[in-house]
Formats: C-alpha cells, structure tokens, sequence
C-alpha cells in the first residue's frame, strides 16, 4: 500500500471520527440548538413577514366605542377614561367578536384583562375607547389625525399607545425623524392626560431606541413588552397554546402572553390612578 493511499484511508476514518463526534454533540445540545433554530426564525419571520398581520386587517375605520363599562357592582360614582391605541394585537374586529389577535376570546385578550383588573381593584368605573391604528405604524409619515378627533372629544386621563410592531425597519432606519416627529405629533393630538407608551413586543433594537426617544421627548410613561415576545418564555406565543394555520398569528401573544402584557401595563397605570 502506498503512503499516499494510507493517508488517504487515515483521513477518511478522521472525518468519520469527527462526524460521529459532531452528531453525537447535536444530539446531546439538540434542546438548545432547537430552541435557537426558532429564535432565528421568529427573529426572520418578524423581520420580513409581521407586518402583513397588520396589512391583512383593515380595522382602523372601524370603532369599538363602549360609552361605561362597569365591572363591578359598587356604590362608588368615581370613573375613569382610558384610550387604548394599538394594532392587531389590541383589536382585530372580526377576531372572536373583536379582540386582540390569537386572544382565544375577548374576556382574555390584554385589554379586557386590563380594564376588568383596573376596575375592580380600584373600585372605578371605566369608559373607554380601543382602535386600530395599524395604518399610522405602515403610512406615519401620511397619518390623517383627524380621523382620532374622537379621542379628543373623549378628552381621556389615560392613553395607551401598543403600536410599533407593524412599522417596517427600513423605512425606520430611512425616515427615523419622522417616525418620531410624527408620533410625537399623534400623543400631542390626542391630548391625554397621562401617556403610556409601550416597546413592541417583538424586539428591535431601532425601534427601541426611537419609541425610547419618544417617550423621554413627550414626557411619557414607557412600559417595555420586548421581552414577552423575545423568546425567552415560548409561552407568551399562541402557537404554545393551540395550532394556527397562520404562523403570524401564531407568532402573536395568546391568553398567557396577553395575560402578562396585562399585568405589565397595570404595574405603571396603577401608579397613576393611585
């Protein structure tokens, strides 16, 4: 047998040594090469497809308006107003009966959960206003403010902003001052009292930093939801929960993820009332 074909023989065994090796490791780290699989493609999905969730719902034209909701039976006549302005995550119209997307009914998607606990751990009654205004997070340098001439009528002590998560990176990264001029420029029409802003669920490092921006610019109140949707509890996904043909709706927050955003947003309205 010649040298040459010895080496050649000695690297095969080698790189079959080595493969073994390899897929013995795979195997071994197969729950966290897993779980890291889908962080990339949430992280991939999110970038090019979430905002056709938005896209596919045309919902801002129409209002949910409810005049008072009480939820508890009281003697009390105290009251509040509440603004929530979000996207498909705080209304879809045609989701069982108008609800957040993916929410398995309305009593469990984060607003009704919110607005329940509002009430009845602070004895008030609430009136409230909940739109859709996925448009201003696709067309923010175009948005017509008029059309929220409701919210400054209804002249509300809280608003919540949930919106974010639709606004393309690109256009972001092209047209950042004008996202923030024109957000700031939208908390100033609908002129609450008290202002809270929300990071978007799904992470971005450039949409952080500008909705930061805003918040400080507007003296607002910040509350960060990027981490419910960052993957580090797949529970917060309504995919965790039950199957969705969509996998953008599966991508949204279910019962448990509307549950903590919830909880979250009380934390800082809580405050405020009290």
């Amino acid at each position: 047998m010649t040298v040459k074909k010895k080496w050649f023989i000695i690297s095969i065994i080698i790189n079959i040594i080595l493969l073994g090796i390899m897929c013995f490791g795979a195997y071994y780290k197969r729950n966290s090469i897993a779980a890291y699989a889908r962080k990339f493609y949430d992280a991939l999905f999110l970038e090019k497809n979430i905002e056709e969730v938005g896209l596919n719902f045309n919902e801002f034209s129409q209002v949910r308006y409810q005049s008072e909701i009480q939820f508890i039976d009281n003697q009390n006549d105290d009251r509040i107003k509440i603004v929530i302005l979000g996207n498909s995550l705080t209304l879809i119209n045609d989701w069982n009966g108008g609800a957040g997307l993916a929410a398995s009914n309305r009593e469990n998607d984060y607003v009704h959960i919110l607005l329940e606990k509002i009430s009845f751990e602070n004895d008030l009654k609430i009136e409230y206003i909940v739109l859709n205004i996925a448009e201003f997070e696709r067309e923010f340098e175009y948005f017509d403010y008029d059309r929220l001439e409701i919210i400054r009528k209804f002249e509300p002590e809280i608003i919540i902003f949930q919106i974010g998560e639709n606004v393309i990176a690109k256009k972001l990264n092209e047209k950042r001052e004008i996202f923030i001029e024109n957000y700031m420029e939208l908390i100033n029409y609908c002129n609450g009292k008290y202002t809270i802003i929300c990071l978007p669920f799904w992470p971005d490092k450039d949409k952080i930093n500008a909705i930061t921006e805003i918040a400080l610019k507007s003296e607002s109140f910040l509350v960060d939801l990027s981490h419910l949707g960052s993957g580090i509890e797949p529970l917060n996904f309504a995919r965790s929960e039950r199957k969705f043909d969509h996998a953008g709706v599966a991508a949204h927050p279910g019962d448990y993820g509307m549950n903590n955003i919830a909880k979250i947003l009380y934390i800082t309205i809580k405050k405020i009332i009290n």
